[in-house]
């Protein structure tokens, strides 16, 4: 019996380590994105939301 509860137990702090480690995983894609975003702004020399609306829109219709 104390090795069944030894299982549920390294499954419970696997399960937790792998919550913290997918926490960490989706805040660095966020910054990564952020990032990528910045990047686009200024290579295509946007100036304003309105010009990054406009060519969201368009790659939208072109289906990318």
């Amino acid at each position: 019996m104390s090795s069944r509860r030894s299982r549920i137990v390294d499954i419970k702090a696997e399960q937790a380590r792998l919550l913290k480690a997918q926490a960490a995983f989706r805040a660095q894609e966020d910054v990564l994105q952020k990032e990528t975003g910045r990047l686009v702004i200024e290579v295509k020399g946007f100036t304003s939301t309105k010009q990054v609306e406009q060519w969201l829109s368009q790659l939208k219709e072109r289906g990318l």
